[in-house]
């Protein structure tokens, strides 16, 4: 993965990975009963009503959806009569709004005029307090967007209806990657000396390839999650999260969930779901940004040797940006916590940026330096270490090749012998080399003009333009 892809690549597995995490509960046996509620609040969104999913409070009677200032509990049962009967407690109706009305019962389509007509039955006997008007019943039970078959297909693996729920959920996610790496390559090309319009052009097609990456990681990794895969990763990732602590994972959860912060078993249990979403997603990603690697060598193209260590240095990337990203997402929400002007939703977003980039390419070094490592002479050797790290600070900073020639040729301004004898002295050889480049390296990138970021309309109709050349190129 090159600098332009890799957090972009990396916010697409952590929004496949908190999608894993949101959604591994459809794969339970009473699974079609979330499906209702995500498949159905996933539609009011799209038609633009202001929806929420709210049961995850687990408030008694409380109410599953919020949409548009209505409380509705979502019942998808077997038949219309199971659906209102589940809605009462010995003959008592149980879900209220503050204001002492009825809630609204959300049932399957196909079972609306059933329902209704069990409801009537029950305000007939007096188990709806304070309501005598059968009438009424129309207005307390809701048609829901699908019917009882669809909804419990889309909680199983491998169906029409799952497959498009997770297609459509994970466009959203897909927009995130594609608008993060749009950015990141916007900026680089300009700092690289493109002009406006071929920086935007650049970034267009950088942000449709990795969109593309984390939409199609995302439908993969949401179906392994209604399969035995959740299972049998749950007893090492529950160990993980055991041996970090209550407040380790209150911490990471915090800066990587959204909503109210959750501690103690609630906390551990959210944090070993992402890492299971994580290990997923991970693979997922890196067979899919591998694909073509695999097309080579049976083209015959590559080697098998060439194949696997392309896939090893992918997935140290992968790994490392997303392991990045978690760190820096927790950290920037503690930081961001403590001032007000950024906040712990930027703090995070921001952390996790600065970890996607530090880990990925901490971790890309590692994989060249256990694949590719040899036995050198010591002035090689060391000078093999100041590569490494001006590579890795390079790619942090996100230099151009002018910036780099600029940061070589100072350092070639030094006496470089002197330099390597003293280096290899040092007892940590990677701190002092980085000392001396660090200074040179942020010199040259204060030179920087400031990037304003295009339109969301030029960046609208620029991607309109780059898919229109595909098409015809296809």
């Amino acid at each position: 993965m090159n600098k332009k892809d890799k957090v972009g690549t990396t916010a697409g597995v952590i929004g496949s990975s908190e999608n894993y995490a949101d959604n591994v509960i459809l794969g339970a046996s009473r699974g079609h009963g979330f499906a209702a509620e995500k498949a159905n609040h996933m539609k009011d969104v799209m038609f633009g009503k202001d929806a929420k999913i709210v049961g995850g409070d687990n408030a008694k009677n409380g109410a599953d959806r919020f949409v548009n200032g209505v409380n509705i509990q979502t019942k998808y049962c077997n038949s219309g009569s199971k659906c209102i009967s589940e809605c009462f407690d010995k003959g008592s109706f149980r879900y209220w709004n503050s204001d002492g009305s009825p809630m609204q019962i959300e049932v399957p389509s196909d079972q609306y005029d059933s329902a209704v007509q069990a409801m009537e039955n029950r305000i007939q006997k007096g188990q709806v307090a304070g309501v005598t008007d059968s009438r009424l019943a129309k207005d307390i039970v809701r048609k829901g967007a699908f019917t009882y078959e669809q909804v419990r297909n889309i909680a199983k693996f491998g169906t029409i209806e799952g497959l498009t729920y997770d297609a459509v959920n994970g466009i959203k996610l897909a927009g995130t990657a594609m608008g993060v790496s749009a950015a990141v390559s916007f900026a680089v090309s300009l700092w690289g000396g493109e002009g406006f319009e071929k920086a935007l052009e650049s970034s267009c097609y950088v942000g449709l390839k990795v969109g593309g990456v984390a939409w199609a990681s995302s439908i993969i990794t949401a179906q392994l999650g209604r399969t035995g895969v959740e299972q049998s990763l749950r007893g090492t990732t529950d160990w993980v999260v055991k041996q970090m602590g209550p407040k380790a994972a209150a911490w990471i959860a915090k800066g990587l969930r959204s909503g109210n912060s959750i501690y103690g078993a609630a906390a551990m249990n959210h944090v070993s779901k992402l890492l299971r979403g994580n290990i997923v997603t991970g693979v997922v990603t890196t067979l899919v940004i591998s694909s073509t690697d695999f097309v080579h060598m049976f083209q015959g193209r590559c080697s098998g040797a060439q194949l696997f260590k392309n896939i090893a240095s992918t997935a140290s990337g992968v790994a490392g940006g997303t392991g990045g990203w978690m760190a820096g997402a927790a950290g920037g929400a503690a930081l961001g916590s403590a001032i007000p002007i950024i906040g712990t939703a930027a703090g995070g977003i921001i952390g996790g940026l600065f970890g996607a980039f530090a880990g990925g390419s901490a971790a890309n070094a590692a994989a060249s330096t256990v694949l590719d490592g040899l036995i050198e002479d010591d002035a090689k050797e060391m000078l093999a270490i100041v590569e490494k790290v001006f590579g890795k600070l390079a790619t942090d900073y996100m230099l151009n090749e002018k910036e780099a020639e600029a940061a070589i040729d100072e350092f070639k301004s030094i006496d470089v012998p002197d330099f390597l004898r003293d280096m290899y002295a040092a007892s940590g050889r990677k701190s002092f080399a980085k000392a001396k480049l660090k200074p040179i390296i942020e010199n040259i990138i204060e030179k920087r003009k400031v990037i304003t970021l295009p339109t969301v309309e030029q960046l609208t109709q620029k991607t309109g333009q780059v898919i229109e050349k595909l098409a015809i190129a296809a």
